[in-house]
């Protein structure tokens, strides 16, 4: 039995993810999100806070579904 691939059980290709890392400082506990770098990991330590000078770390990675537009020649036309 083989698993789906990673990140998406869905069928979805990767490419159709954007992914984010979210970060909490352990000082004051204000939280930002950025892009996802390689070698971002939960709990790993993600620099200085802006707000108090405290240690950032990564509390969460996750992946949102990229919404493209369509343009006009992709619409399904009425018959």
């Amino acid at each position: 039995m083989s698993l789906p691939p990673f990140p998406s059980t869905s069928g979805d290709k990767p490419a159709d993810l954007h992914v984010y890392t979210i970060e909490e400082c352990q000082n004051c506990g204000q939280k930002t999100k950025r892009d996802f770098k390689v070698g971002d990991f939960v709990r790993g330590e993600a620099g200085i806070c802006e707000k108090c000078q405290g240690k950032k770390t990564i509390v969460l990675i996750y992946g949102e579904k990229v919404l493209t537009k369509r343009g006009r020649g992709s619409q399904a036309k009425d018959a």
